[in-house]
């Protein structure tokens, strides 16, 4: 029988040291018998009893009414932490069913993806031998009666945060429905991986507010005054940013909390303008997809609006876009006993947003061992998203060739880049044994591309400027005009530039543990042999993210990669300088020898644009010299005194 602690009502719980016994035999037990058949070490064990440890914490104190901090943990990528999450869950399931003078202890897991969601549901019931555990997200929606009965209840990231989203709108059904069941208060959260979109940004151009503004019929002008004179308001304040003289500044705040210059309900406008058949106003004529997606535009602009009239409101300019923006924490901080289990949690700035909220207990540092794996580092510039799409044509082929000639058609390569260039690559494919592309905001914790022994990380996913100040904001509160310019926080000079480094950093580490180097082969935490190719700005950025990668990939093997993402660009001399003329002379002159006095005289250089010409000809390197020599043009330096130096063209 498991061992059990009495706390003040009695709860049931799981041995943490149980536990860890438990998840050593799943963990090294043969497949045909129902195991994982890896190899368990001392480090993963201690690891494994944290876990149990920080479970059994957040249990108690949720019991006892206490608003548990959110629990961080940071077992590394393969060290099991889901398969741990639905061991932990079988055992306090089967506790709950044996020990009937004990309260039961409920357990809700939220995962990133419906498919993570349906497989942590079947191995808690297979483990368990009955089924104690149900999904609940948009592809399988669970019933009141089996949210209200089932010891363990899987959702997805989404599916958590629409729950927290009704409580906004007065609906909390949603939420109840997840955080209690037949036992209470479900006493534990175990959210897999570090939550996405943990910030709903809300944002409105002047643009698309006035094309809101233009489409508003007369009858609904009429009928909502209140909301239509709002709505102008807020165009009028961005434009008169727009037109204000000698405003350079990218940010500045407009309200705070509490201080919006009108208490608006957009709802009825909302509803009103749903209706319009904003095709045939529009273009003229009918097509539903127009029409779905115009109302989409005008319905997520009047949404963004009333947002920043509820919060705080800043005015940003991104380029040619002028806008009105805010946040809020999607979060539901009162979640009973959170314990994430973040594999990038050392890199993840969400949590140190957390402050006094969050705890990070230690973990041991010597549970994985990357040895096996070289990553192969270039450098290069033009990594973001646009430039990607403008410049995918002429840089994949060059990318295959690379690859294809340092691997050879034997290895199974996954490649993550932007969305909007997957089509090229599948236009074009590669010659390897396999060869797969997943995109940045779509990778994430999948497990799909475990068996390949190739990752190459093409692009970079950098984030619109407004992402950090919305993700700080929304965290500790709306900021003053002088953070919005320049962002210090605690020892930051720059807390945004911080941010953004190490969210990319995050991206950058999921992308590349999603290949077989997740597995641990060994008791030294070993992985299989694999490669990563990756290219990364020459800037603190790409040092900030090649910093981060090592700190969670101890052992990692760095070398350099020879390859360059765009061809050598010659540099044309400046038109009118020396340089210039110089070329376009020997293009003039016959084969033979020509003396740097006779190119002196005839090109009229003084005696210091000489010495400088005479310094550029004898770096072989510099663009001018290149050039001459696509012309046959060679530099001959005369050797001793009086000797003439002069250009031989072929």
């Amino acid at each position: 029988m498991l061992d059990t602690i009495t706390i003040p009502d009695h709860y049931a719980l799981v041995s943490p040291q149980d536990f860890s016994d438990r998840m050593h035999d799943y963990w090294t037990k043969p497949r045909s018998d129902g195991g994982l058949e890896q190899c368990s070490s001392t480090a993963l064990r201690t690891l494994w009893k944290i876990m149990g440890d920080n479970f059994q914490i957040s249990i108690q104190e949720t019991a006892k009414g206490v608003q548990s901090p959110w629990r961080i943990l940071q077992p590394p990528t393969g060290t099991g932490k889901t398969q741990g999450t639905c061991v932990y869950s079988a055992m306090q399931a089967a506790l709950n069913a044996t020990e009937a003078s004990l309260k039961p202890v409920g357990i809700l897991i939220v995962t990133r993806l419906m498919e993570d969601a349906d497989t942590i549901r079947d191995t808690i019931n297979k483990i368990t031998g009955r089924k104690v555990a149900i999904v609940h997200h948009s592809g399988n929606r669970a019933t009141p009666e089996d949210l209200h009965q089932s010891d363990i209840v899987i959702v997805t990231h989404q599916a958590f945060l629409n729950a927290k989203r009704s409580l906004k709108e007065q609906l909390r059904t949603p939420w109840e429905r997840l955080v209690s069941w037949r036992g209470g208060l479900r006493l534990l959260t175990i959210i897999d991986e570090a939550l996405a979109n943990v910030v709903d940004e809300s944002n409105a151009t002047a643009e698309n507010l006035a094309f809101v503004i233009g489409h508003i019929p007369f009858a609904v002008r009429a009928a909502l005054p209140e909301q239509v004179a709002t709505l102008e308001q807020m165009h009028r304040v961005l434009l008169d940013y727009v037109d204000m003289d000698g405003f350079d500044s990218a940010m500045s705040m407009l309200w705070e909390e509490g201080s919006a210059p009108a208490c608006v309900d957009f709802e009825p406008l909302r509803a009103a303008m749903k209706l319009l058949p904003y095709d045939r106003l529009v273009y003229g004529r009918a097509n539903p997809k127009d029409r779905a997606r115009l109302a989409a535009r005008i319905d997520e602009t009047l949404d963004a609006v009333q947002a920043c009239l509820d919060q705080f409101a800043y005015y940003s300019k991104a380029g040619e876009y002028h806008s009105i923006n805010s946040a809020t924490l999607a979060v539901p901080l009162n979640t009973p006993g959170p314990v994430v289990l973040d594999a990038t949690a050392r890199a993840n700035f969400l949590w140190d947003l957390f402050e006094e909220r969050h705890v990070r207990p230690a973990v041991p540092s010597h549970a994985r061992d990357y040895t096996n794996v070289t990553l192969h580092l270039a450098r290069g510039t033009g990594l973001g998203k646009h430039n990607m799409i403008a410049r995918i044509k002429e840089r994949w082929p060059r990318v295959c060739r690379a690859i294809e000639t340092q691997l050879g058609p034997e290895r199974s390569v996954f490649m993550c880049l932007h969305k909007d260039i997957e089509e090229i690559t599948k236009k074009y494919g590669a010659n390897f044994k396999q060869f797969a592309v997943g995109h940045w905001g779509a990778i994430d914790g999948r497990n799909t591309w475990q068996d390949f022994d190739v990752a190459v990380i093409l692009g970079l996913p950098y984030r619109p400027q407004t992402w950090a100040t919305n993700m700080f904001c929304a965290l500790q509160g709306a900021q003053d005009d002088k953070w919005l310019r320049s962002s210090e926080w605690k020892q930051y000079t720059n807390v945004r530039k911080e941010m953004e480094q190490r969210q990319m950093a995050v991206s950058v580490i999921q992308a590349i543990n999603r290949i077989c180097c997740r597995h641990v082969i060994d008791a030294e935490g070993n992985c299989p042999p694999a490669d990563i190719f990756i290219v990364l700005p020459q800037d603190t950025t790409g040092e900030a993210i090649l910093e981060a990668i090592r700190a969670d990939m101890p052992g990692l093997n760095v070398v350099p990669w020879e390859f360059d993402l765009d061809p050598p660009r010659a540099r044309s001399p400046r038109i009118g300088s020396s340089h210039a003329k110089l070329l376009g002379y020997m293009e003039t002159q016959p084969s033979g020898a020509l003396s740097l006095s006779d190119i002196q005289h005839d090109l009229g250089i003084g005696n210091a644009g000489l010495k400088k010409l005479r310094e550029t000809l004898n770096n072989k390197d510099h663009e001018t010299t290149k050039a001459l020599s696509a012309q046959g043009v060679q530099y001959v330096a005369g050797v001793g005194r009086g000797s003439k130096s002069y250009l031989m063209k072929a």
